[in-house]
């Protein structure tokens, strides 16, 4: 498997950490993370009005800002420092997690609010180092992202609610998984040329940058301005789906269905197809490459609901879900089988589970955005339950993955074990 391994800096007087001392670190930090999902997941059970092993005021009132800022940026920020290798770079993804740790607790909120804007600015601080390193644009739009995440914290710790804080959290994780697919797409066969490979990085520049700059709007004229912010997502998605390399392992797939529609069995056809190609693709990447741009329509549908943006009630509940359940955590679960590996630096045996994982969230989000747009109760419930569910089983699917023995599925292409927001200077070591 191919893993990054760092150049030391000429004179740099912080070497970087050890293979072995860094996993201990990615391991240690992971804790915090899952806690903060599974209390994340805790006030989800709240807010649908079950019960649930722990409940109070700031369960509900603070599930989106433990979730996206608790979970997902402090795993974002745990990439950045693998792909540092600092001991200093760690300090964010631990004053996120236990940021959002902290805000659950009895301790005053300002708290856990402080400690997570200290992790949010030293995010941008990862990225910084990283931009200088090599002027990487992806790393310009990541940062974009990041300032979104810093300034929703900010605006949160100064009293505005948190649906008011809704395009600038979508944005923060919008921009930072579009820049990560183009980092990957370019380690996947080609699926542009050249010119078009230029202009899809550019395209991908310029709508981020007008996504950022519009979320201040949004804050202060939510009803005019969230309209456009919809189809500002729409034209991202749009570009990133365009020059996105998962399309090439959806060809490969679907001319082996083809090929071997006559007489052989499709894992035959698709091991002729794949070596034929000249790229072997693995049950993984097959994964990922279904999940993008299953991903890609949820951020779509979330584009079209915003046409017409209510920050309350079932339509609104649509709206988080299908951002934050269709688009981002089915790009997680699309990623998981070759993030985990990056992070601890082992050995990862696919698990077909990985698939039953994603239709259950699939489905459910199905489900509960119909009973949304319906008025049902009963469904959002079954929906959210089946939401939950799919969450959990990530977790059970990803160490069972990690720990028990098997096949191994064969290696990836560099791009997929690469910090994705590493863009210094790497060699590559073969295991």
């Amino acid at each position: 498997m191919s893993q990054p391994v760092a150049v030391p800096e000429q004179g740099s007087a912080d070497p970087p950490l050890k293979p072995a001392s860094q996993t201990r670190r990615v391991i240690v930090l992971l804790v915090p993370c899952g806690v903060a999902m599974v209390m994340g997941l805790d006030a989800a059970l709240v807010l649908l009005g079950l019960p649930a092993p722990l409940s109070g005021e700031r369960f509900s009132s603070a599930h989106g800002i433990i979730m996206t800022i608790g979970f997902l940026e402090a795993l974002v920020s745990l990439e950045s420092a693998v792909s540092l290798r600092r001991l200093w770079a760690y300090c964010a993804p631990a004053a996120l997690a236990v940021g959002a740790l902290l805000v659950l607790t009895p301790l005053p909120l300002q708290a856990g609010q402080l400690l997570m804007l200290v992790g949010c600015a030293l995010l941008i601080v990862n990225y910084s180092v990283l931009w200088t390193r090599k002027h990487e644009p992806m790393v310009a739009v990541q940062v974009g992202g990041a300032l979104a995440a810093l300034g929703a914290v900010l605006l949160w710790t100064g009293g505005v609610s948190i649906p008011d804080l809704f395009a600038w959290l979508v944005t923060f994780l919008v921009l930072t998984i579009a820049a990560e697919r183009v980092v990957i797409s370019r380690f996947s066969p080609s699926v542009l040329t050249p010119a078009g490979a230029r202009r899809y990085q550019r395209g991908i520049v310029v709508i981020s940058a007008l996504i950022v700059f519009a979320c201040p709007l949004t804050t202060i004229w939510s009803g005019r301005v969230l309209p456009v912010f919809g189809l500002a997502l729409i034209a991202l998605t749009v570009v990133a789906a365009w020059g996105d390399g998962a399309r090439s392992d959806l060809r490969v797939r679907a001319r082996a269905t083809v090929a071997g529609s006559d007489t052989k069995s499709l894992s035959d056809t698709a091991s002729d197809a794949d070596t034929a190609s000249g790229s072997a693709i693995t049950p993984s990447q097959r994964l990922t490459g279904v999940m993008v741009f299953i991903s890609y329509l949820w951020l779509i549908v979330t584009g079209l609901l915003l046409v017409h943006p209510t920050l309350s009630g079932l339509h609104y509940d649509a709206l988080l879900h299908a951002v934050f359940l269709g688009f981002v955590m089915t790009m997680v679960v699309a990623h998981v089988p070759t993030y985990l590996p990056f992070l601890l630096e082992i050995r990862f045996r696919f698990n077909p589970g990985f698939w039953g994982v994603a239709v259950l969230l699939n489905l459910g989000l199905v489900v509960r955005i119909a009973a949304d747009l319906a008025g049902s109760e009963t469904g959002r419930t079954l929906g959210g339950l089946a939401n939950i569910a799919a969450l959990l089983s990530l977790v059970a699917v990803a160490v069972w993955a990690a720990v028990v023995k098997g096949p191994e599925d064969p290696q990836a292409p560099a791009g997929d074990t690469r910090a994705i927001s590493d863009t210094s200077p790497t060699k590559d070591s073969r295991a």
